[in-house]
């Protein structure tokens, strides 16, 4: 697969995504789970109180909030314009960026990419984790969720198709490595097409 045939894949989850986003984010709006908590906490102890941290593809940004909460800076970014517009309503302030191709700024405290990962083609990853890794300072804490498996998935909805990229645990791990993030945390869940994999991932 060619990187600019991924690249026009991610384009087509976007656009999924904007049809969708409100929708999402009112079946998202609920209590979430343990570990998701956990890792959220987790992250937020490492920067820190007043730590700052760059969250892509935000969302509905209730991660954002829980981080807030805690008392960390969130920057709180995402490509989809129809999640943009959901966090504006919202109050929120959201900025538009695009995770492969963007101006990632830092250094970060830290950077939380969760539900985002298996979205960017698999030859395009590599370059993504290297750009997360240089706009985090050392000693910096990635937070990023992937889905475990071999091969990829497109699922065709009324409303968009979506691409979903899977990775076997000791592949991202191998990726993280190269671009000196170490893993440091990690827990697992059951989602509806494939096991989820968190980890909080150190920059060197």
């Amino acid at each position: 697969m060619s990187g600019s045939g991924d690249l026009a894949r991610n384009r087509a989850t976007v656009a999924g995504y904007d049809a969708t986003a409100a929708d999402y984010a009112a079946e998202t709006d609920h209590a979430p789970t343990a570990d998701h908590v956990e890792a959220l906490d987790r992250l937020a102890a490492s920067v820190g109180p007043g730590g700052r941290v760059l969250e892509v593809a935000s969302g509905p940004g209730w991660d954002a909030d829980r981080l807030e909460n805690l008392g960390v800076q969130v920057r709180r970014t995402d490509l989809s314009k129809g999640f943009i517009a959901v966090q504006r309503e919202r109050g929120r302030t959201v900025d538009q960026l695009d995770l492969i191709t963007g101006d990632l700024g830092g250094p970060w405290d830290g950077i939380v990419a969760l539900y985002v990962i298996q979205h960017v083609g698999r030859e395009l990853v590599d370059g993504v984790i290297g750009r997360i890794a240089a706009a985090l300072r050392p000693g910096g804490a990635l937070l990023m969720s992937f889905q475990e498996g071999e091969g990829e998935e497109t699922i065709v909805a009324p409303e968009g198709t979506y691409q979903e990229v899977r990775w076997r645990e000791a592949e991202m791990t191998d990726c993280l490595s190269r671009h000196g993030l170490a893993v440091d945390w990690r827990s697992t869940f059951d989602g509806r097409r494939a096991v989820w994999i968190t980890v909080i991932a150190r920059r060197s």
